[in-house]
C-alpha cells in the first residue's frame, strides 16, 4: 500500500505536536495536573523533519492545548499544521489512567494516527511511549520556562531511537495587557 507523502508527515507532525501534552508528574496526580494547565492556551512555532525522506521539510503549527477534567484527567489538543501548501487539522488525546497513559494522535493506530502506549517521566522531562503498527516511537518534551516547548520524535531503528521531528512552540499571548493601578 503506497500512501501519501503529505498523510505521513501529517501524522508524524501530529505525533510531535501531541507531546506538549505531555504530563511530567506521571506518579503523582498533581504534578498531572498541574502540568495539564500550565500547557493549556495557544501555541505556535516552527519545526523540521531532520531524518527519513522527507529530511528538510519544515513545517509550522497553531495548536490550542485545553485540559481534560472528570473522570479521568488528561489533555487534548487541537489545531493545524502546515508545511508547504499541505494544512492538515491536528488532535491528539492524552488521558492518565491508574497504571499508565492511553491516548492517540488523528484516529490512532488502526487509521493514519498514532497509540499512546505509555509513558515516563525522569529528569525534567516526559518520554512517551508511541505506536503504529509494528514501529515504535517515543515523544520527549521539556516545557522551557513558562513560554516555550521543545518536543522531539523519535522512532525506534535497531537497538537505539533516531531524531525524526523536532518542534519548537511558543505560547501566544494576548497582545492588549489589561491591568490595574492601585
Amino acid at each position: 500500500m503506497t500512501r501519501r507523502p503529505e498523510r505521513l508527515l501529517s501524522s508524524a507532525i501530529f505525533a510531535a505536536a501531541l507531546i506538549a501534552a505531555t504530563p511530567f508528574g506521571a506518579a503523582a496526580e498533581s504534578d498531572d495536573s498541574a502540568f495539564f494547565r500550565q500547557v493549556a492556551g495557544k501555541w505556535s512555532g516552527h519545526g523540521k523533519i531532520v531524518e527519513g525522506k522527507m529530511k528538510g521539510t519544515r513545517f509550522r503549527c497553531k495548536l490550542d492545548g485545553l485540559p481534560i477534567e472528570g473522570e479521568h484527567q488528561g489533555f487534548k489538543l487541537d489545531g493545524k499544521c502546515r508545511a508547504g501548501l499541505f494544512s492538515h487539522p491536528m488532535t491528539a488525546v492524552f488521558i492518565r489512567e491508574d497504571d499508565g497513559y492511553r491516548g492517540h494522535f488523528l484516529d490512532g493506530e488502526d487509521g493514519d494516527g498514532l497509540a499512546v502506549t505509555g509513558g515516563s517521566v525522569e529528569d525534567g522531562r516526559a518520554v512517551i511511549a508511541l505506536r503504529r503498527k509494528d514501529v515504535e516511537g517515543a515523544l520527549v518534551t521539556s516545557l522551557v520556562g513558562a513560554e516555550d516547548l521543545d518536543i522531539t520524535l523519535l522512532i525506534k531503528g535497531g537497538t537505539r531511537y533516531v531524531p525524526v521531528i523536532g518542534l519548537s512552540l511558543k505560547r501566544q499571548t494576548d497582545p492588549l495587557a489589561v491591568g490595574a493601578v492601585k
